[in-house]
């Protein structure tokens, strides 16, 4: 027996909210328990999808389908189970970016945004967010949030303008035959997913011969994140926003190609003095308040940026165009290095979704540097198996007691590893029985030199993004 209203959103979506503080094991029936309990031992961790295939089972008491309309078709609205975890700092966090259906590579291409496919199946997503325990039964996860995504309505003017622009250049970029080239960085949103039994899987591609990596649409966990603290009741959002009230909505990269391009070959004076920067002696930071006046923001956390996982790097070129800065990311520990395979590893997550937002300065003279543009630049997934080499080079040196010799930038063009500790008691335990300072993956000053050099900023000259 139902109890909501197939045919209406507000309905289903009550009936949803009744679900928080509750557990699928509340709704079953003892006689049913252990049946169900077995089968979960089955699949044990085999089908990510079951627990979302429970909920509808026994929360609505319908029948699981893999059709390509929504899970409640007469309403229009698509179920989405998707995990959380405990947080240091807030009360839950996205334990993983939202995945949807498959892209079909070969069909795409003809559509258009507003009847797309994918708004088809997705346009009003119910999420049913739930606390994840590794230790726990699939039936006593915890339901926290529940809230109704409208993905061309309830959401911000701003995000609705973005998730569209994500889409189109997504699809863009399979019609110039480059789905292999695709990655999650590219996008701001909205991203492009791999989904495949195994890394090797590859799909038929139109307008090129290259096979591609088969792909899924997905909100990005740091989007989801800010869903989660929009959701919980109490939650003040305390970040800027790039936006003010005057700006229309429009892409970000819009946005700061109208707030920076006018400053293009001008001094760092010359800036300052336009928009009232001043000081005695000039801080160590100077570069990066001149960039915050120059985006009209006061904040380094940017709400924006924060839900995109984009990070502000200035960037400062010598005269001769040379970068001599390698871009550092986070400590790894050798421990569960590892224990790791390469495309679950924290630096492949980085290198596939992370996008930054390159400042560019460039000396003019000893005293002074100009303006040379903004770039958006995401790693490339054609220098990939470069990087991957690395990291398995990396895996197999400390695996070899050799954790003192890890790949230097002298053996890739791409990527090298070198410490990046406050000091030489600054250490992390090998599994070996040995310490070593802790490192981090470095991508090459050169690299990203090379890369300001061939790929611009993205935007055609009224600032609309091009591939």
């Amino acid at each position: 027996m139902k109890y909501y209203d197939d045919t209406s959103a507000q309905s289903i979506v009550a009936f949803a909210k009744k679900m928080v503080g509750k557990r699928l094991r509340d709704l079953i029936g003892a006689e049913q328990l252990n049946d169900l309990e077995e089968k979960l031992d089955g699949y044990a961790n085999r089908r990510k999808g079951h627990f979302g295939d429970l909920v509808e089972e026994y929360v609505f008491h319908k029948k699981v389908d893999n059709l390509s309309q929504p899970d409640f078709p007469l309403a229009g609205v698509e179920l989405k189970t998707t995990p959380l975890k405990k947080h240091a700092t807030k009360r839950y966090v996205a334990k993983e970016r939202l995945v949807f259906s498959m892209i079909d590579y070969m069909s795409i291409i003809y559509e258009e945004w507003k009847s797309s496919s994918f708004l088809k199946k997705n346009k009003l997503l119910l999420l049913m967010f739930y606390l994840y325990d590794c230790e726990s039964s699939k039936l006593d996860y915890e339901f926290k949030i529940v809230c109704l995504l409208d993905l061309l309505h309830n959401l911000d003017d701003r995000d609705i303008v973005q998730i569209e622009d994500d889409w189109t250049y997504i699809v863009a970029k399979i019609k110039k035959g480059e789905a292999h080239l695709l990655s999650e960085g590219d996008t701001v949103y909205l991203g492009a997913v791999t989904k495949a039994a195994n890394s090797k899987v590859r799909r038929e591609q139109p307008c090129s011969e290259e096979p591609a990596k088969p792909r899924a649409f997905s909100l990005k966990q740091s989007y989801l994140n800010q869903i989660i603290q929009d959701s919980l009741p109490g939650s003040k959002d305390a970040l800027e926003s790039l936006f003010k009230s005057s700006d229309r909505p429009q892409p970000i990269e819009e946005l700061i190609s109208s707030r920076c391009s006018k400053f293009y070959g001008r001094t760092e004076n010359e800036i300052a003095n336009e928009l009232g920067v001043t000081y005695e002696k000039r801080p160590k930071n100077f570069r990066r308040l001149l960039v915050n006046r120059m985006l009209k923001i006061e904040s380094n956390k940017v709400k924006e940026f924060e839900k995109a996982n984009i990070t502000l790097k200035v960037i400062a070129l010598e005269s001769s165009g040379r970068l001599t800065e390698s871009i550092s990311f986070p400590t790894f520990k050798y421990e569960e290095l590892v224990k790791t395979s390469w495309e679950e590893s924290d630096f492949y997550m980085q290198l596939s979704t992370k996008k930054f937002l390159f400042m560019v300065f460039r000396k003019i003279d000893e005293n002074e540097s100009i303006f040379e543009k903004f770039q958006f630049w995401n790693f490339p997934m054609k220098d990939i198996d470069k990087a991957q080499w690395v990291w398995e080079e990396t895996v197999k040196r400390i695996r070899e007691h050799k954790a003192d010799a890890l790949p230097r930038i002298s053996e890739s063009s791409v990527v090298h590893v070198r410490p990046h500790a406050r000091n030489k008691e600054d250490v992390y335990a090998t599994g070996y029985g040995t310490f070593e300072v802790k490192k981090c993956f470095w991508l090459n000053a050169k690299y990203i030199e090379e890369q300001l050099k061939i790929k611009d900023n993205g935007l055609n000259l009224d600032g609309t993004r091009y591939i």
